[in-house]
């Protein structure tokens, strides 16, 4: 069954970083025939009435018909990215997802969302590692955002000791999906099998 959208949320990709690793723009890299962005896009188009997609450069995406936003933090990373899009969204939170992760499951992010309370940040951590770039965050950490990136701190992280955290445990996530696999990012051509270079969009 499909989940129901939540009004309260928006579905936010981030897809402004450099793609250092993997030589060419990422997002459009081809996984099972699709880019990997697009498969993070169909997940969150049934998940979220209201999407947003943070992209410096917004040509290349224009197949999604996503609204966009650039970082206002030119170069600081997945926190401006988060930045902008807190900036700009009309909800309360936003789920903030990376646009290398093809995996993502629905049930699990409609479980985080059910999450929010009176939490700032709701954010899977399995083992020892939070996984920020597939968590929940709320309108209201955005002063403790500027703050760190006007100071040049880039890193999620470190945002966390300053905010509510819900940490989702590992136990808590593998009573949901039967794997860890949706947090399986693609750094490099060969993380996954079947993914090729960039590719265009279909």
């Amino acid at each position: 069954m499909t989940p129901t959208p939540r009004d309260h949320i928006t579905g936010v990709i981030l897809a402004g970083g450099t793609s250092s690793r993997f030589g060419s723009n990422k997002a459009l890299a081809l996984y099972e025939g699709r880019p990997l962005i697009h498969h993070a896009a169909l997940v969150l188009e049934d998940l979220f009435r209201q999407r947003l997609l943070v992209a410096n450069h917004p040509d290349p995406y224009r197949f999604l018909d996503w609204p966009v936003v650039p970082d206002r933090f030119a170069g600081a990373g997945p926190l401006a990215g988060i930045h902008a899009a807190l900036s700009a969204i009309e909800t309360p939170y936003a789920f903030v997802l990376g646009c290398d992760m093809p995996l993502v499951k629905s049930a699990l992010i409609d479980f985080l969302c059910g999450l929010t309370g009176e939490w700032d940040v709701v954010v899977p951590w399995p083992g020892d590692r939070p996984e920020p770039l597939h968590a929940l965050y709320h309108r209201r950490v955005l002063p403790v955002i500027a703050a760190a990136l006007a100071a040049g701190h880039g890193k999620v992280g470190r945002i966390y000791a300053e905010l509510r955290v819900r940490r989702v445990t590992e136990a808590e996530l593998l009573a949901v999906v039967p794997d860890l696999t949706a947090f399986r990012n693609v750094n490099r051509p060969g993380d996954l099998p079947g993914v090729a270079g960039a590719g265009a969009h279909p």
